[in-house]
């Protein structure tokens, strides 16, 4: 959808909070992924070649999601400057194998914020999150007055609801948590969103193999030691090819709403995984699409909802990484994600986009 003046205020996250996060290395991986039945992976090397990641985080010890939670909208009143209770709607997504779990941690927050719990949007939502609450903040900010905020909050802890002996997640799923507001005044214009859930035809997977599904029993958590819980599975394979496929697409389509245009464009994608990214980004240059591609994987890894809110809130630093000239004001950063369908998890997959006109210090100068 096209949006009506809607703009991003600020973007925070929390990676470098240390009293939160503890990293993980290929090294734990490694250890983490000989734990189980299936085979591990074959080297140190293999996970970094694999995955593209170097170090991912992991909640301390004795936190819980709503401790990052807390923290991560404490931080964005702080930078953006709202009363919460001003707020119409507050969005926020938190992914895990028990729907109810967001819907639980928007409830613990709203007491910690002193805010009415049905003022909280809780989605379940994975990958393609972040997008998911654009769309949803967008949707609800036509009937409100101008100057009104709507938070949009990701809190992703994937090592709730995976085991770390398995290798198709171990090595790539990552914590994290971001903030932001959505409001209709000056920031970072969002030009247009749009999400849908796409059916995975049967031939485009294998057979008696869903994508993604669940399983109850004893795991292993990311400190090597056992624990029960309900874990996320995929096949690799047929997830890898389609997701490839769908981030294309969405790509694509962003891409040519705004390739007429003489600004500079950068793309930041969803970050799934080193294969799947390199994949898309190669695909996409044959196309060809002519922008600069943002990596964020190799410190950061997969937070899941969280990754591409994550590129924006640092994202001089995630341009320099990649080699890239700086970012100017006016530039154009398309948003492509796709992944798992949280509600269709065995041949279906979510797909996301949405586009920003980056204008950095414009709420600041201006609100």
């Amino acid at each position: 959808m096209q949006t009506n003046g809607f703009a991003l205020t600020e973007i925070v996250d929390l990676a470098d909070h240390t009293d939160l996060f503890e990293l993980l290395d290929n090294e734990s991986v490694y250890t983490l992924s000989h734990q189980g039945f299936s085979a591990g992976f074959s080297s140190v090397k293999a996970i970094s070649r694999s995955t593209g990641i170097e170090t991912r985080r992991l909640l301390q010890p004795d936190l819980s999601p709503l401790d990052i939670a807390t923290a991560i909208a404490e931080k964005l009143q702080l930078t953006v400057g709202f009363d919460w209770a001003d707020c119409p709607a507050i969005l926020l997504c938190h992914s895990h194998t028990r729907n109810q779990s967001a819907r639980q941690l928007c409830d613990q927050l709203s007491e910690k914020l002193g805010v009415p719990s049905e003022r909280f949007i809780a989605l379940n939502y994975g990958c393609v999150g972040f997008i998911e609450l654009l769309n949803r903040a967008s949707q609800l900010l036509e009937n409100q007055p101008a100057g009104v905020h709507i938070p949009l909050l990701t809190v992703e802890t994937p090592e709730h609801w995976h085991d770390s002996s398995d290798k198709a997640f171990c090595g790539i799923v990552s914590a994290g948590a971001t903030g932001t507001t959505l409001w209709s005044g000056p920031g970072h214009s969002l030009l247009h969103v749009e999400t849908s859930t796409e059916y995975i035809p049967e031939e485009r997977r294998k057979a008696d193999v869903p994508l993604f599904w669940t399983e109850q029993g004893d795991m292993y958590d990311f400190r090597g030691q056992p624990e029960h819980k309900l874990v996320m599975h995929m096949d690799g394979e047929s997830v890898f090819l389609n997701g490839v496929d769908l981030m294309l697409e969405a790509c694509l389509k962003s891409y040519q709403e705004v390739s007429e245009t003489t600004d500079r464009i950068l793309i930041a994608p969803h970050q799934p995984s080193g294969k799947l990214l390199k994949a898309m980004i190669a695909a996409a240059k044959q196309i060809p699409i002519s922008a600069d591609f943002l990596n964020n994987l190799p410190n950061y890894g997969n937070s899941i909802s969280s990754t591409i809110p994550a590129i924006l809130a640092r994202l001089d630093e995630v341009v320099e990484n990649n080699d890239h000239a700086p970012v100017n004001p006016g530039d154009l950063i398309l948003l492509p994600a796709a992944g798992i369908c949280m509600d269709r998890l065995t041949d279906s997959m979510c797909i996301g986009r949405a586009a920003l006109r980056w204008q950095p210090g414009r709420y600041r100068d201006e609100a």
